[in-house]
């Protein structure tokens, strides 16, 4: 099955406030970490396809019913930016309960039909992106949710969340929260106790934090960066006779020692693209991975850890045994490494973090239900 680039298989849209359960007191705010603000130009986009058989009898009502019992954990994703007085211009949180956006929408196919087309550029019809500053800061919500139905009764949940409020760990604890409400009428027990979580400052300079970041011109009130480079969005299915033949092939070639399937993928990945761009093939990754210190409780914020790993070779030429080995041994962990940077001018500068150089994300520590 194909699909015209001018065709919108999507369409009837509605779009809705859903505010939390439980009302936030007057007053309350959310400062954001330095670490929050360095990732405001990002976004996290999550979609989730669910067959007929799991959403079954289930209707917006419930979906909204469910949408305002989650987020009464989550009162700062219900509010909106504002800035501080007019000499440190300071974003921070005003929780007034303004809600999360919510949008229904259809499709025309059946979720088989759509799935089959295999075009991933179609999935951002399913997550609803919006700009925070778009129309206005002061009115744009951090937390979009669109719902999909399929012409077969199945559904899709595309979750957009501004960087800014937490990390892609917390994220996913969100979704599975809410599946799990859903399925059993109750939230997990450690959203009963979220609270913002306290990291001690390491002392770094900004020589040793450049790799991590890179500096872009100021962009207001509109928080996103323009990228004026042509990028298409790719999307590689491994199967897992496929990736049992990566795990073997590098394995294979390390002796006795194990090496985890992420460094095996992301070797893989590596060393392909550095024999595509030959003329800068990529020496410098960034990985960025769950703190630790967090597997079994649940934070607001960004408290992922970010860590360099640098190759001294030709990475094209490398053996990408030797590249998930080098990953595995030398990738240098921090922790909080913009703070510094930040605290200099009060937060107001803008940063890019993911694209600054190659960066993979783990999913190690992140518990998958």
């Amino acid at each position: 099955m194909s699909t015209s680039i001018h065709e919108n298989p999507v369409y009837d849209l509605k779009i809705s406030s859903v505010i939390p359960g439980k009302f936030t007191e007057s007053g309350v705010t959310y400062e954001p970490t330095n670490m929050d603000l360095a990732m405001k130009l990002h976004y996290l986009l999550g979609l989730y396809f669910f067959p007929k058989e799991a959403v079954d009898g289930f209707t917006i009502s419930k979906i909204k019913e469910s949408i305002n019992t989650l987020f009464s954990s989550f009162s700062m994703y219900c509010g909106r930016f504002r800035r501080s007085d007019e000499s440190s211009r300071r974003p921070y949180i005003k929780c007034n309960d303004a809600g999360v956006r919510m949008i229904e929408a259809k499709c025309k196919y059946t979720m088989e039909e759509f799935l089959e087309m295999k075009d991933c550029s179609l999935h951002k019809l399913l997550v609803y992106n919006q700009v925070l500053g778009t129309p206005d800061l002061a009115i744009s919500p951090p937390v979009l949710i669109q719902f999909t139905w399929f012409k077969c009764g199945g559904m899709s949940t595309g979750l957009s969340c501004a960087h800014v409020l937490g990390d892609a760990f917390l994220a996913s604890h969100i979704i599975k929260s809410w599946g799990q409400l859903v399925s059993t009428g109750h939230l997990p027990h450690d959203l009963q106790k979220l609270e913002p979580i306290t990291v001690i400052q390491e002392n770094r300079s900004f020589v040793d934090l450049q790799p991590f970041f890179k500096r872009v011109d100021p962009v207001g009130d509109y928080w996103k960066f323009v990228n004026n480079c042509n990028m298409i969005t790719s999307c590689f299915q491994i199967n897992p006779a496929k990736l049992n033949n990566i795990l073997l092939r590098i394995n294979g070639q390390c002796g006795t020692r194990h090496i985890p399937t992420f460094e095996c993928l992301c070797a893989i990945f590596w060393h392909s693209l550095a024999k595509i761009r030959t003329q800068a093939e990529p020496r410098v990754v960034t990985v960025c991975q769950n703190n630790s210190n967090r597997i079994n409780d649940v934070h607001y914020g960004n408290n992922q850890i970010f860590g360099i790993v640098k190759a001294e070779c030709h990475v094209k030429d490398a053996n990408p045994a030797d590249l998930a080995t080098l990953m595995l041994d030398q990738t240098t962990h921090e922790q909080r490494q913009m703070d510094q940077v930040m605290e200099k001018d009060g937060g107001l500068s803008d940063f890019v973090v993911y694209g600054a150089n190659l960066i993979w994300k783990s999913p190690k520590s992140m518990k998958w239900n």
